[in-house]
């Protein structure tokens, strides 16, 4: 998305014998593109697998929004899979911006019938640390524990 070469189209011209069009020097990123993975897991019960029948199905769309998937209404996930349904990738001008447009996306993104981990994605697209960038490979654990504890205490009535 930063690149503007689609690559799919490039390694099947490869595959057909045809020469890469494109040198390193060529490809200049421009803007921020952010993916999000939509896997058909619960994130609420620590990922367990969620299967079942695809009852709706709400795919979102616009200028810098693309979603990668094999998904449609009535579509049966069976218990065991590999439980990515698709991929959510948005693009804009600036990080700011291309978070606000995941947002956008995220919240035209209905999958009815089955938990997935959109509703993860919702909650962290409005975290301050993932806006600012200041995160790391165990950030999503901490963040989760701490969101849990955050959650329990809520119910019970306690300030966390």
């Amino acid at each position: 998305m930063t690149a503007g070469v689609d690559l799919v189209r490039e390694m099947l011209r490869i595959a057909t014998g045809r020469p890469l069009r494109w040198k390193q020097a060529d490809i200049a990123p421009v803007g921020h593109a952010i993916e999000v993975r939509i896997n058909a897991e619960n994130p609420d019960l620590d990922f367990r697998p969620a299967p079942g029948v695809v009852a709706g199905l709400q795919i979102p769309g616009g200028p810098g929004v693309r979603f990668d998937t094999m998904l449609y209404s009535g579509y049966a996930i069976p218990p065991f899979y590999d439980s990515l349904l698709g991929k959510l990738i948005v693009w804009d001008e600036t990080r700011e911006a291309a978070i606000a447009r995941l947002r956008r996306a995220l919240a035209e993104l209905k999958v009815d019938g089955i938990a997935t981990t959109a509703s993860l994605h919702r909650r962290l697209v409005d975290d301050p640390e993932i806006a600012e960038g200041v995160f790391h490979t165990r950030w999503l654990e901490q963040w989760l524990a701490s969101n849990r504890k955050a959650e329990t205490a809520m119910k019970q009535g306690i300030r966390a």
